[in-house]
């Protein structure tokens, strides 16, 4: 059986203001810093056999301080943050929560990512990984919209606007089992 582990990165500066970083490169804060070295015992009793990563800084920095000396990291651009064009650098509470994730969701006016290829960056990257890595432990550490797409993924849910309101927080951990039936 093949275990994915997904993982937030920890706070940042941003994210404790409220402030949309889409792919703005910012380190873990403190209190990021601090949760990550709290969650690396729990990842490391897992045996994780390897780590994809976003190349983001806050992204990176989780990963490290989860796993660094334990087991091979590997950066992935398909685990980048969702590219939030007009919404970067703004504070999410200027917006309706709703507008926020749901923008665009079959087209990318003002720079943003439309959700259709955001799922499909989530699903190829899913499928390659799996396919490559069946019966190990998979650490995957990225941000916000592309766990919440891989949560739906994962449990083979539609493309669902109601469905996607669903929180992430910072340093978020979840466990998924894929049997070995769906994983070839």
């Amino acid at each position: 059986m093949t275990t994915i582990y997904l993982v937030r990165h920890g706070e940042t500066d941003e994210n404790s203001k409220n402030i949309i970083q889409g792919r703005k490169n910012t380190h873990l804060n403190t209190k990021g810093v601090q949760k990550t070295k709290e969650l690396r015992q729990t990842i490391i009793s897992l045996g994780v056999d390897i780590c994809y990563t976003s190349p983001l800084l806050r992204t990176l920095e989780t990963a490290f301080g989860l796993v660094a000396d334990k087991a091979l990291i590997i950066k992935d651009d398909r685990l980048l943050e969702r590219n939030m064009g007009i919404f970067d650098d703004k504070n999410i509470k200027e917006y309706n929560p709703e507008k926020y994730w749901d923008y665009n969701l079959n087209s990318s006016d003002d720079g943003v990512e439309c959700l259709k290829d955001l799922f499909e960056r989530c699903n190829n990257f899913l499928n390659d990984v799996i396919s490559k890595n069946q019966d190990k432990k998979i650490l995957i550490v990225s941000h916000a919209s592309v766990i919440r797409c891989m949560h739906h993924i994962l449990r083979n849910t539609n493309l669902n606007n109601e469905k996607l309101h669903i929180p992430i927080p910072n340093s978020y951990f979840e466990v998924v089992k894929i049997p070995k039936s769906i994983a070839t």
